[in-house]
């Protein structure tokens, strides 16, 4: 598993890339990377491209990771866009953790086309 987490200034987005298989472990040692980086830089809004990474999580490790994000300080006022292929096999997980991210007041929405997911992240909260 690898990432790299850039602040796109001229958009003021944090965007980030994983690549690699994630478990739960890596997961969380993710969030409390690129959350974090996006706080110091007063940046709540957070483009992830999951389209070259596979997930090993569980649904109920899905459920819960809105909780690890809260204990981020990730809550209203944020905004979360993921690049995923929507013909994956994992389709469904990213669907599942949109409602349960939704249940926490966290703003997420899945997209195909990185420069759509720009367009929704720069319109206001």
């Amino acid at each position: 598993m690898e990432w790299s987490i850039n602040y796109l200034e001229k958009d003021g987005i944090v965007f980030a890339k994983l690549s690699g298989n994630m478990n739960w472990e890596s997961h969380k040692k993710f969030a409390e990377e690129v959350f974090p980086f996006a706080a110091g830089r007063n940046c709540r809004k957070v483009l992830i491209d999951f389209r070259e990474m596979t997930s090993t999580l569980t649904i109920l490790q899905v459920d819960d990771m809105p909780k690890v994000l809260k204990d981020l300080g990730v809550g209203p006022g944020w905004k979360l866009a993921g690049l995923h292929d929507p013909k994956s096999p994992k389709s469904d997980e990213f669907e599942f953790f949109k409602n349960a991210a939704f249940l926490s007041s966290i703003q997420v929405r899945h997209f195909a086309d990185k420069d759509e997911a720009i367009a929704w992240l720069k319109q206001a909260v």
